[in-house]
């Protein structure tokens, strides 16, 4: 009996402000560290409960975590931002491949990118009336609204997960791609 009357306040004071100045109190000695505790009315058992605070914004748009994770696993800026026009079209290509490879690895990890459409380019498809707009581009002679008969162009993409990581930096960071780098002497 002890044990459920212990849970229970143990929960209680947990989970109530003044739930928790009472307990305060009666384990004082009877003497109340507040008396707005003491003096203000309790809310019934039954009375419904704050919904829980919904975590913080985390400060930092997820675009520029997405960018922040390509440059640190890619270097995508070093190589948007460099002039490329003082290199050779084979130096540019070298540098490429990895590039290609380390910012594709990103994204299939935090979107796992698949086609949209089954169908290899150049197929013929068939799409009923009404189809979604939102998956489905029409280029070239198109009827309003009927079915449509055509041929595959392009694919298209779609993100089957997006799970980007959770940034946890300074209000000053926030904007920060990549930190500066500084060889100490």
């Amino acid at each position: 009996m002890y044990l459920w009357l212990a849970l229970r306040a143990f929960f209680a004071t947990l989970l109530n402000g003044q739930t928790a100045a009472r307990v305060r109190a009666a384990l004082d000695g009877g003497t109340a560290s507040s008396p707005a505790a003491s003096t203000k009315p309790t809310a019934p058992r039954d009375a419904a409960k704050p919904p829980p605070a919904s975590p913080p914004p985390s400060g930092r748009s997820d675009a520029l975590t997405l960018l922040a994770a390509l440059q640190r696993e890619g270097r995508l800026l070093d190589f948007l931002q460099e002039d490329l026009t003082s290199y050779a079209d084979a130096q540019i290509g070298a540098v490429a491949r990895d590039l290609h490879r380390d910012c594709r690895g990103v994204v299939e990890r935090m979107f796992a990118i698949r086609p949209l459409a089954e169908q290899p380019e150049g197929s013929p498809l068939e799409l009923a009336a009404g189809f979604d707009a939102g998956r489905y581009r029409l280029l070239g002679n198109a009827g309003g609204g009927a079915a449509v008969r055509g041929t595959l162009l392009h694919p298209g993409w779609q993100a089957t997960k997006c799970e980007l990581p959770h940034w946890s930096g300074g209000e000053g960071a926030r904007r920060v791609l990549a930190p500066a780098e500084v060889e100490a002497r």
